[in-house]
């Protein structure tokens, strides 16, 4: 609607000057909109309800009637993309930007600057280009987008610290006793309804990860009970086995807690309610809308209010408004890429010829690597570099490479290596995109050889025990049946004997049957952004929501 009133306003204006009063026809205004006169009434009846113009119409057959146009195109443009700026509509405001271009631009700037006052002096945030969030049940994704709404909105039994230890969060206590873990559940917590967060919340929660079939299904299916010692006043989960690498199961996102009642948004979307540092107001396929949480029992939200719009990639290229200089944090990330290999009966490629293939890739590593700055890595421990000269093995067949959609450029240069040293060899190979990252078994019946990088947990010992369980190359590599023995595999090997070296056995077999070819190890530093404008044109590189806050001029 308000982009037709734009066009029927410029319509206007090609012929009749603002703020001159005129005495015209109906059959002129007609000819000037190029429409009928049943139609001409109703858009004169719109722009003048709008304010756009004074029209009042001539009273008698044939008597003119009287127009005055009370606002140019660059007022009416300004006016229009603040409404949208406000509303998070930015695709619309690319499109405006397309048609009236120079017009639009300038209105622009001036609406993007009251705006953003206006955010700031509400203490609002809007981030346009958020990735889209179609899941919000802690156990169902892996997708760091979605994981980091769900930080906001729910809490954990624990939490990870920056060193790598353990600490309380909404259990103010905890005891591990062989295989049952005792938490103590802080009595003060309330959700975003104003209710307690109960004990049988908990449990629900803890019982629902367990038999959720979602990526983190490895990690809890080890849960053998939960429930509640009213003499100790705690809830106990009961292990199949000792594992005292599960207490850090409870601190990551995917087992977040939440009460058992549920809202409904839009679409026909429901999610849990929760007790964390924001509550979800809105939720539609073009946006989420989180409010802070007054009742919070921890450091709570600096922002009142944040739009996440998943709009605005072609604005982007029109403007580029956020400051240069603001606060920041860094932190330090475990990154490890590798490939994962799936034995498809529909192309039964030998076993040799994987193995002559990893060998020489292996080798031709320390090539890119000069090139990168990576540190080649292994997961065989008695790997002892690289010799200087590795023939290149003469190899047959045809296999298909599959890989996310990549956001950062040195993994899209990574592949299309990897793609050339596969070429050498004389085996062919095409690639399909994997649409969805949480859920890379979508493609074991299209895809041979799997390319990802997944981040690894702290502390290490934990991060590729988490890997072990629920990484990507797993679920690639194993169909369920055998994905359930693996699980198995490791959850009993672990439990003889010392962790780091059960690990590493773990780790070393992969490699010797051809699952798994380890890349790229390396650990960089991250920073991101906690102090921001009103509105922030960009999908990436915000610390965790809660840490946020304007900066007051």
């Amino acid at each position: 609607m308000t982009e037709t009133c734009l066009r029927r306003l410029n319509q206007l204006l090609k012929k009749y000057n603002q703020a001159h009063i005129y005495s015209t026809s109906l059959d002129d205004l007609e000819c000037a909109f190029s429409t009928s006169r049943r139609n001409t009434s109703n858009i004169l009846k719109m722009l003048n309800n709008l304010g756009w113009i004074y029209w009042k119409p001539g009273i008698g057959r044939g008597k003119a009637s009287t127009l005055k146009i009370t606002i140019s195109l660059h007022q009416a443009v300004f006016k229009t993309i603040e409404k949208e700026l406000k509303s998070g509509n930015f695709d619309q405001i690319g499109k405006l930007v397309e048609t009236y271009q120079a017009v639009a631009a300038s209105a622009l700037n001036q609406a993007m600057e009251q705006a953003t006052r206006s955010q700031e002096e509400r203490n609002a945030l809007i981030i346009s280009q958020y990735p889209w969030v179609n899941q919000l049940h802690p156990a169902k994704t892996y997708r760091f987008s979605e994981l980091q709404v769900i930080r906001s909105l729910y809490d954990t039994l624990l939490k990870i610290d920056s060193s790598g230890e353990i600490r309380t969060h909404l259990a103010c206590e905890y005891e591990v006793v062989d295989a049952c873990i005792y938490l103590w559940l802080r009595p003060d917590i309330r959700c975003h309804d104003g209710l307690i967060l109960t004990v049988e919340d908990v449990i629900h929660s803890l019982v629902n990860i367990k038999e959720e079939d979602g990526p983190v299904k490895g990690l809890f299916n080890q849960i053998e009970e939960v429930s509640f010692d009213a003499s100790k006043g705690a809830i106990v989960i009961r292990l199949e086995r000792p594992n005292p690498l599960f207490v850090y199961c409870l601190a990551i996102a995917n087992a977040s807690i939440y009460a058992k009642r549920t809202i409904d948004h839009n679409d026909q979307r429901c999610a849990a309610i929760g007790s964390g540092p924001f509550s979800l107001e809105h939720w539609d396929n073009d946006k989420l809308v989180l409010t802070k949480h007054q009742n919070y029992f921890s450091k709570r939200a600096l922002l009142q209010k944040i739009t996440l719009s998943h709009q605005g990639e072609e604005l982007s290229k029109h403007i580029r408004y956020n400051k240069q200089e603001s606060e920041t944090e860094s932190h330090l990330i475990q990154a490890f890429s590798y490939l994962s290999v799936n034995h498809r009966q529909e192309n039964p490629v030998p076993l040799g010829t994987w193995q002559a293939l990893f060998n020489y890739i292996e080798h031709k590593r320390y090539e890119f690597k000069g090139h990168c700055d990576l540190k080649p890595t292994c997961l065989v421990s008695n790997e002892d570099g690289h010799s200087e000269h590795h023939p290149v093995p003469q190899l047959e067949g045809h296999i298909v490479l599959t890989h996310p959609k990549w956001t950062i450029d040195y993994l899209d240069k990574l592949t299309q290596w990897l793609i050339g040293v596969i070429e050498e060899t004389g085996l062919t190979i095409s690639t399909v995109e994997l649409s969805d990252a949480s859920r890379p078994q979508i493609m074991r019946e299209q895809a041979d050889l799997f390319f990802v990088e997944d981040l690894v947990e702290q502390p290490t010992e934990f991060g590729f025990y988490d890997w072990l369980l629920t990484g990507s190359a797993m679920r690639f590599a194993f169909n369920e049946e055998a994905l359930e023995h693996h699980v198995s595999n490791v959850q009993h090997t672990l439990s003889h004997g010392d962790i780091k070296s059960q690990l590493e056995k773990l780790l070393k077999s992969l490699r010797k049957n051809c699952t798994v070819l380890p890349l790229f190890w390396g650990q960089e530093s991250v920073t991101s952004a906690k102090e921001v404008s009103g509105i922030q044109i960009g999908k990436t590189g915000y610390s965790d929501f809660y840490k946020l806050w304007i900066k007051s001029n």
